[in-house]
């Protein structure tokens, strides 16, 4: 069931004075809720970047299965979308690397079923025996999993699905050949996606969880509460994940550009693009620090925290600015802007007096603040000069 907002309102609107059970259980609905924006959003995202892939898969295993059959090497030409669609849901950025292993792993797992079944016949324990065989084969050869899957897959298809008395080593290679070139050519040539949105759609959830953490830590800070900077941190340990789709898509976006035709005039903002999310993961790097020692200067009962945690808050900010910037391609002033005043505010906190754990944090303050500089593509001299400044709290030329 959906509740009207209003009923959340209301129950929010009029918690009891002092009554601090009630403030957290109105915090814990905030950050439920939160979550589950984020969590929706994520998923219409990989939606909307998955549905040219599977356009691209069925393009291309129709085209497969045409020119197989025009080429007429075999009356089932199976092996053509069969190939065709696995290069396209390869990992993106590897779809190169996976045909040649596609190719390779036909010819393995259909040479070895051929064999084996002259030898042993068909049946169930062949079967098993002819699989397990061509596997061991492809570890030996390459240990790759583009390799083992297909040889595997292939060796099955052969021992269980092939007429008996039909020899399918050539007509079958050349098809899984066919297969492999013509997705390439959907995906590179016809259909290519675009690089550049690929690589801020999967840029989004790192960028989102980077700045709601830093926003949690911040408000941590200044309610000193230990356990909140302890979550905040597993959070921004487990974004590895997401990081790990962003370099796929930084692959995919850089083999797009290198030989598709249309997408090569992009080549120039890609760079930018690997250049700042260089920077994005030096960021949650020095995050994960920031949280730890927030954690211990709230343990040790240091001082001035509720401005140094308002610094945090607002990083946090700056990142969802550079992310609203990014997506929109704009300039992202208002960013910068905001990554500046956040190192005033720690300035400003360690002039007011910290201690060392809260002065360890103003550091990775103006270190986060100075890597969105660089992501935003200001030079490495300018971008020391102006966190320098903004501790310092100096408009004017450093001393």
């Amino acid at each position: 069931m959906r509740w009207p907002a209003t009923v959340w309102s209301s129950a929010r609107a009029h918690p009891q004075d002092g009554n601090v059970h009630a403030a957290r259980a109105d915090a814990l609905l905030r950050r439920w809720e939160a979550r589950s924006r984020s969590t929706e959003r994520d998923r219409w995202r990989q939606l909307r970047m998955y549905c040219i892939v599977a356009v691209q898969a069925g393009l291309a295993a129709a085209a497969a299965w045409a020119v197989a059959r025009k080429v007429g090497v075999s009356t089932n030409p199976v092996f053509a979308p069969i190939a065709a669609v696995s290069t396209v849901a390869a990992a993106v950025g590897q779809r190169l690397r996976r045909t040649v292993e596609l190719i390779l792993g036909v010819a393995l797992g259909i040479g070895v079923a051929d064999v084996l079944i002259q030898l042993t016949g068909r049946g169930t324990w062949q079967t098993g025996g002819i699989v397990t065989a061509a596997i061991l084969l492809a570890i030996a050869l390459s240990g790759r999993g583009g390799l083992i899957t297909q040889a595997g897959g292939t060796a099955v298809l052969v021992s269980t699905v092939t007429p008996a008395g039909t020899r399918v080593e050539g007509p079958q290679i050349v098809n899984a050949v066919i297969g492999g070139i013509t997705a390439l050519a959907v995906v590179i040539l016809l259909l290519p996606l675009n690089p550049l949105r690929t690589v801020e759609r999967a840029a989004g959830p790192a960028l989102a969880t980077l700045s709601q953490e830093l926003t949690a830590t911040g408000n941590a800070l200044r309610r000193r509460d230990a356990d909140a900077v302890q979550s905040a941190l597993r959070r921004l340990r487990a974004i590895d994940g997401q990081l790990q789709q962003l370099s796929e898509a930084l692959q995919g976006a850089g083999e797009v550009v290198q030989y598709s035709p249309q997408r090569r005039r992009l080549r120039n903002t890609l760079r930018q693009y690997v250049d700042g999310t260089e920077y994005l993961v030096r960021a949650i790097q020095t995050s994960r620090g920031l949280a730890r020692r927030a954690q211990t200067a709230i343990d040790d009962h240091e001082r001035n925290l509720d401005v140094l945690g308002g610094a945090v808050v607002t990083l946090g900010t700056a990142v969802s600015r550079l992310h609203t910037d990014f997506v929109a391609g704009r300039r992202p002033t208002i960013a910068r802007r905001t990554a500046l005043i956040a190192v005033s505010k720690a300035g400003q906190a360690g002039r007011d007096g910290l201690g060392l754990s809260g002065a360890v944090v103003m550091a990775h303050v103006a270190t986060i603040a100075g890597d969105l500089l660089r992501a935003t593509t200001v030079p490495r001299t300018d971008a020391n000069r102006l966190v320098r400044r903004a501790v310092r709290h100096e408009p004017g030329q450093d001393n």
